[in-house]
Parts: C-alpha cells; sequence; structure tokens
C-alpha cells in the first residue's frame, strides 16, 4: 500500500476552522442590520458561480542539486467554482406607490469555493543519476485546493496542491521509487460581480439598472412610480451574475525520490525510506484571467401599495401687483412622492388658474384671498390659503389728437380713458380744461367748446377713478382766423362827371357778415373811397368819374385783421361821355357894319357850367369862336359885313382833344340854333 504524504501548501484542519469562522462571523455581520430592523424583510437565493480558462503552455528544463532532472512542456488550465447567496434586503412597507425601495444587495460566499489547476506534462522525461531519463508521456496533474471568490478588494493568494503520482515504482520488490506532485500559488486579482436587476409591476417592466456587487452589501436606487396599480406584484430579477479575476500562477513541480522495502516484520507492509523531495519551479509566472459566471436570483417583494403620503402644498407669497396686470403665483413650493403634484388656484375674485408659475390678473385694488390645491397622480389631496394686494392705478388718458378750428366754431373734444382695473372703469369722472380761461366742462370724455379769438390753446382732460386717483392728457387746438370773400356789388355803367355808387360785400368761410371792416375802393387803379361795413356785411361809396368814356376796372380789398383774413375782389364799370347843353344868350339882330355881341351859355347834362370850352358862333357867312368863362358863359362881339338879311345863327360846343381828361372823350359836343336879323326893324 502507498503512503501518500499531505501536499505542499494544503490548508489544514486548522486553517479550515479558521476559515469556517470567519465566514459565519461574515454571515453574523451581514444578518446583523436585518435583524435589527424590525421593519426590513431579507429575501435570500442560492447560486454558483464557475469558470474555466486555459492559460499559456510553459517549458521546462530543470534540474536539482541531487540529479533530478525533468524536460517537457506544460498545458496549464484553471477551473473555479464558488457556491454563493444572493440577499436582498427591503422594508415591505415602502413597497407603496410614490416611495424610494431602495433595497439592498449582498453577495455572500456559501462555503469556500475550489480552484483547480490543470497541468497536461507532454513529453515527460525524468531522470535521477544512473535511472532514466524516464519517458513518461503526457501525464495529467490537478493542483486544487480551497479558493474563495472574493468579489473586489487587494490581491490575495491561494495554494494548490495535486496528489503524488508514481513515476517509478518496483514495490513489492525492494527498489527506487520517484513520486511526482504539483504545486500552484495563485495570485488573485479580484473583481466586482456585474449584473443587471430588472424590476417588473405584474409582468409590466419597471425600470433596469446595472449592479457592482462587493464584498459589502450595495443599496439600489429603486423609484416605485405612482402610476403602477395599487396590488401590482413586484418581481426583482437579479440577472446572470459575470465578473473576471485575473490569475497569475507560479508553479513547482515537487518530487519525493527514495527506496522501498518490504517489511521484514508484517507490521507495516513496507518501508518507505526518501532520499530527497526537490521541489523544481517551472520558468516564469502564468498570467491570465478567468470568466467567472453565475446564475441570478428572482426576488418577490409582494404586492404594491397605495400611496398614504398627501402632496406638500405650498403656495409661497404673500403676493403683490396692480389692477389689470398679471400678477405671477409661484407653487413651487409644492412637492408628492408622486412627483410635481396637479396645482388649481382659487382667487377670491372668481378667477382660476392651474399650474406651477400661473399669472391671475386683478380687475380692481384690494386685498384678494385664494386657496391653492394640490393634487397627486393618486388622488391625495392637500389645500392652503394665500393672499394678494393689489395696488390702485390711476386711468390711462387720451386727450385725442392735436387739432385746428376756426374761431368762434364749435370744436369737438374727443378724448378717452381707460383704467387698468376694469372694474372702475365705469365710475371714472372727467373734466375738460380749454386754456381760454373759461370754465372747465364736466360730463363725459366727449364735449363741444369754441374759443372766441385764433391762437393756440392747450387744452387738458382730467380723470379720476371712485378711488381719487386721477391723470390727465393734452392737445393743442390751433384756432385760427376766417377766410373772408369780398364781392364787388357797384354800378357797372357811369356816366363822366357824373355821381355814382361803388358797393361791396364782405361774407366769411361760414356765410357769415363780416361786419364792421373798411373795405377800399379802385378804379382803373386808382383809390375810389372807402368804407366800413354794415349789419349785412355791405359797404357803398359815391363815385364820380373823372375819365374819359371806356371800361374801367374795379377793385375792392380788405386787409384784414386779428379775426380775419384779407380778401379782395375785382370788376368792372363801363363809363360813357357826359351831354352838354349850349343855350345862346346873345344878340339876334343888328344894323350892316354894326358890331354886335354874341353869347352863350354852356353847360353839362347835370347843368354844370362848362369853363374853358371853346364856343364858335355861326352868323351867315361870318363866325367867331370864344371861349367860356367860369360860369360857362362865352361872349364875343361882332362886326357885321353882310347885306340885310335874315341869316341862321349857331353856337357850337365841340369837344377838343385837348384837356385833363380829354374832352373828347369826356363830353358830347353840343349847339343851339336861331336866325338873326340884319337890317331890320
Amino acid at each position: 500500500m502507498n503512503r501518500v504524504p499531505e501536499s505542499r501548501g494544503r490548508p489544514g484542519r486548522f486553517r479550515q476552522l479558521l476559515v469556517a469562522l470567519s465566514i459565519a462571523g461574515l454571515a453574523a455581520l451581514a444578518l446583523g442590520p436585518a435583524v435589527a430592523l424590525a421593519a426590513s424583510t431579507t429575501l435570500s437565493t442560492p447560486t454558483s458561480l464557475s469558470g474555466n480558462k486555459s492559460l499559456t503552455s510553459v517549458g521546462f528544463n530543470l534540474s536539482s542539486s541531487l540529479g533530478v532532472t525533468a524536460t517537457g512542456t506544460a498545458a496549464i488550465s484553471a477551473h473555479w467554482t464558488q457556491p454563493a447567496s444572493l440577499g436582498t434586503t427591503f422594508d415591505p412597507n415602502l413597497v407603496r406607490q410614490g416611495r424610494n425601495l431602495n433595497p439592498t444587495y449582498s453577495y455572500t460566499r456559501t462555503p469556500t469555493g475550489t480552484l483547480t489547476v490543470d497541468y497536461t506534462l507532454q513529453n515527460l522525461e525524468v531522470s535521477w543519476g544512473s535511472i532514466g531519463p524516464l519517458s513518461l508521456g503526457s501525464p495529467t496533474y490537478s493542483a486544487t485546493g480551497p479558493c474563495n471568490l472574493i468579489a473586489g478588494g487587494p490581491n490575495y493568494v491561494c495554494n494548490l496542491s495535486s496528489p503524488q503520482v508514481d513515476l517509478l515504482d518496483t514495490y513489492p520488490i525492494p527498489g527506487p521509487y520517484v513520486k511526482l506532485s504539483l504545486g500552484a500559488t495563485v495570485t488573485i486579482t479580484p473583481q466586482g460581480i456585474n449584473a443587471i436587476r430588472t424590476a417588473s409591476f405584474s409582468g409590466t417592466p419597471g425600470g433596469t439598472n446595472g449592479l457592482l456587487l462587493g464584498e459589502t452589501p450595495i443599496t439600489d436606487g429603486l423609484f416605485i412610480p405612482c402610476t403602477v396599480g395599487v396590488g401590482d406584484e413586484l418581481s426583482y430579477v437579479l440577472g446572470a451574475l459575470s465578473t473576471t479575476m485575473g490569475l497569475s500562477i507560479k508553479s513547482s513541480l515537487v518530487f519525493d525520490v527514495g527506496a522501498e522495502f518490504p517489511d521484514p516484520f508484517p507490521l507495516f507492509g513496507e518501508i518507505n525510506v526518501s532520499f530527497d523531495t526537490p521541489t523544481l519551479d517551472l520558468p516564469g509566472t502564468t498570467s491570465g484571467d478567468i470568466a467567472m459566471t453565475g446564475a441570478g436570483a428572482t426576488f418577490d417583494m409582494g404586492p404594491v401599495q397605495k400611496n398614504n403620503v398627501p402632496p406638500v402644498v405650498g403656495a409661497g407669497g404673500p403676493f403683490s401687483g396692480a389692477e389689470g396686470s398679471p400678477v405671477t403665483f409661484d407653487g413651487s413650493g409644492s412637492s408628492s412622492v408622486c412627483g410635481f403634484p396637479t396645482l388649481r388656484w382659487d382667487f377670491s375674485d372668481g378667477g382660476v388658474a392651474f399650474g406651477k408659475f400661473p399669472t391671475h390678473t386683478f380687475q380692481g385694488p384690494g386685498t384678494y384671498s385664494g386657496q391653492l390645491t394640490a393634487t397627486d397622480t393618486t388622488g391625495l389631496v392637500s389645500t392652503t390659503t394665500f393672499s394678494a394686494t393689489i395696488a390702485n392705478l390711476p386711468p390711462v388718458v387720451n386727450a385725442g389728437p392735436d387739432t385746428s378750428s376756426a374761431w368762434g366754431r364749435l370744436v369737438a373734444f374727443n378724448g378717452s380713458a381707460a383704467d387698468p382695473g376694469a372694474n372702475d372703469q365705469s365710475t371714472l369722472s372727467y373734466s375738460w380744461g380749454f386754456g381760454d380761461g373759461t370754465p372747465s366742462a364736466t360730463g363725459g370724455p366727449s364735449v363741444l367748446h369754441s374759443y372766441a379769438t385764433p391762437g393756440d390753446y392747450v387744452s387738458t382732460l382730467s380723470v379720476c377713478d371712485q378711488w381719487s386717483a386721477c391723470s390727465s392728457s393734452s392737445r393743442t387746438v390751433h384756432v385760427r382766423t376766417r377766410a373772408v370773400t369780398a364781392a364787388y356789388l357797384g354800378d357797372t355803367t357811369g356816366t363822366f362827371d357824373t355821381a355814382g355808387t361803388l358797393t361791396a360785400s364782405l361774407t366769411d368761410e361760414f356765410g357769415q357778415a363780416v361786419i364792421g371792416r373798411s373795405v377800399s375802393f379802385t378804379v382803373n387803379g386808382a383809390a375810389a373811397g372807402s368804407s366800413a361795413t354794415g349789419g349785412g356785411g355791405s359797404v357803398s361809396v359815391g363815385f364820380t368819374p373823372a375819365l374819359v368814356a371806356g371800361l374801367y376796372g374795379t377793385g375792392v380789398s380788405f386787409v384784414g385783421d386779428t379775426l380775419y383774413n384779407p380778401a379782395s375782389a375785382a370788376g368792372s364799370i363801363s363809363i360813357v361821355k357826359k351831354a352838354t347843353s349850349v343855350t345862346y344868350t346873345g344878340a339876334i339882330s343888328g344894323g350892316p357894319n354894326k358890331i354886335v355881341t354874341l353869347s352863350a351859355v354852356l353847360r353839362d347834362a347835370t347843368g354844370k357850367a362848362l369853363s374853358g370850352r371853346s364856343i364858335t358862333f355861326q352868323l351867315g357867312t361870318q363866325s367867331v369862336t370864344t371861349t367860356t368863362g367860369l360860369t360857362g358863359v362865352a361872349t364875343t362881339t361882332l362886326k357885321l359885313s353882310q347885306k340885310n338879311a335874315t341869316y341862321s345863327l349857331t353856337a357850337t360846343y365841340t369837344p377838343a382833344n385837348t384837356g385833363t381828361p380829354i374832352d373828347a372823350g369826356a363830353y358830347v359836343g353840343s349847339s343851339s340854333s336861331g336866325s338873326f336879323s340884319i337890317g331890320g326893324k
């Protein structure tokens, strides 16, 4: 019977006990808080992680100081198993709408894992002194031992060893033996364990989260939406586990060289004499990693309970503003475990608004109250009150555009006013000041007013609300003079040096007579007199033409004043020659060769004596011409040279082309006829 010594690196009973006690202690620590938290529930599910990995082959040519040599190639692979338990701890009371459940997850080893490194020694040849070389083919060795899969933290070491295998054994014939075992010192670089958590509510997906499990429990942030139905079962699935652990393996060939003999005393069966136990380290370090996978777990956390936390309602304030202008309200202080609640704002003026930052316009000043109602998605309601102080504002006034009008005419003043608060609109009072010193007009935004004199006047509309808040607006009224129309209404015909009448009228643009204004007349461009208009706007002046016969222009002009614009008009007058008459007043008889006195009087049609005019007396064949004096009398003497007889006698006035004006254009010639007796008795 072969005696197999314990492999190097393998833990003894004491170490196993320490490991067991450590695991138990860690379990106690993990369970401690769960026990202490009376409201918490812990669920656990067993699982196991495992993995296999082929590593790099290593060639070797080794020898010991006692002459043991070994050559060949080692093909190395590893496999690892780790029993474990997945646990979750949560508060069942938080399996409820609108709660952060935030369960904790833990990974616990139950019990110690097992790591095995397999060596296939290809083309193995071993020599010992004069023994060998022994061609041993390709034996396989498995170095195994306890090795925990630690999730994260610093590097740690696991020592593994394989059972001895006889390479040379002559028993029961006395002779040498060569036994071989393999040892492995494995340095592990640990990593956390990855898993995808999936939550569902009665089959409806509730979100996923990537978790990294370690040596201490981790918290998974899980919120239960308020949209999840009451009574829906919360299923919590931790998906497949995975991690990749780094391996660094230092390998050794452990020989046992000796001799064995039969026991001469039948007590032990054989006698082994070990001459040497050389250890040959394989060259270098074999490094790599091993992917470990394992099944996840499913936890049923029970039915979702109804939300029982009403929303927090925060109205903020107090608020303030002015009538007619939007006031912004702030409900951002509200909250709910089910997300931001629905907000309804009810105002004491009857208005309603919704949302976190609504606006509302108050139509009058004062202090208003209101109620804010917050409703979450599960129907829970909270209310609070708030207030808003609203200031009064004066009305906004518009007196209207600037305008113009003639003096004395009614001007329409059409203003307007709008109170920022509609409640005050009907209470507004209006007052107009016209800027001309006349009393103000009250009663409304539209009035009529006339200005007595031209000028620029600033009219002001003042408006007050029921709270005596007032404002005003002004407009400028340009009051102008009136336009005037002049018309010539006088004589259109006249006789030289015969009195006539020039007449005109003044009428303003509105058909009203312009009274008491001086009007000037011209005839043929020369002044012909002036006078003031009477009650009907008419004016007349006398005019005696001193113009020769012809058609002449007449003119009417008004120079204007502070009330009226200038005006003028034109007309015409036709002047005709004035008739004359000659009356013979001299002798009507005389003796031959006697001197007689001839005389005549020249007057115009109005009986005016015409002086300086030539009168020609024709007595038969004799004639004589003389000039009228100041009284229009023309007197001359004539010596009669004709025979006794009765002759015709004429006195004739023929206008001359002299004088100013020229008589020929001013008068009509005339004559007087009779008979004259010479030598008669």
